[in-house]
């Protein structure tokens, strides 16, 4: 009698090879290790970086980018393995969020300018979507990160994108720091006339 090896797509979880999908796992984990650090511990500066050809900034944006390559590269394994297991309802709203979510994100960031996004030095930005809201990039990234859960319901891709969301909470009050030992009394007067989110 033969044996049907195919996949049951919507009750087993397929583990990618060589578990694979831990990779963006534990450079995300690692990331968040090193921003809590920072915030704990001042001189441990991880984030932002004290120095843009630093360590600091070569191994937060390779980490980064592994997170975000791997994720992308898990999501589309679990859609491949597991097929379109959810409503067409909540599909649309997944969508909505996650291509929203992550076009304002990339917007304001092309404002900010790619390597102030990254800790460079470039200048207090206080207008267009910085004038309704201190971290427009990081507000728009949670609801994108939303959607992407929404739609790719994975264990190992909920948990990178829950550590991703976190970072980015820790983000904030380390730019916060940052920013106001860097521009010191313009950073106090946008942070009295803007919110830190809405």
């Amino acid at each position: 009698m033969a044996r049907n090896l195919a996949p049951d797509r919507h009750h087993n979880r397929r583990l990618m090879p060589y578990n694979l999908d831990l990779i963006p796992l534990g450079a995300a984990i690692i990331l968040i290790t090193g921003a809590v650090s920072s915030l704990a511990v001042p001189r441990h500066a991880f984030w932002p970086p004290p120095d843009m050809t630093g360590w600091q900034s070569r191994l937060f944006r390779l980490l980064f980018r592994i997170m975000v390559a791997g994720l992308l590269v898990t999501s589309l394994w679990h859609l491949w393995q597991q097929g379109w297991a959810i409503s067409p309802g909540r599909g649309i709203a997944a969508g909505l969020l996650l291509i929203s979510g992550f076009a304002i994100a990339f917007f304001a960031t092309g404002r900010l300018g790619w390597d102030a996004a990254f800790g460079a030095k470039q200048g207090l930005k206080t207008d267009g979507l910085f004038a309704y809201s201190r971290n427009p990039i990081y507000l728009a990234t949670w609801f994108g990160l939303v959607g992407w859960g929404l739609l790719v319901p994975d264990p190992v891709v909920i948990a990178i994108l829950a550590v991703w969301g976190g970072l980015y909470v820790v983000a904030v009050f380390l730019e916060e720091r940052w920013l106001a030992e860097t521009y010191g009394a313009d950073f106090a007067a946008y942070r009295k006339v803007t919110p830190r989110f809405l």
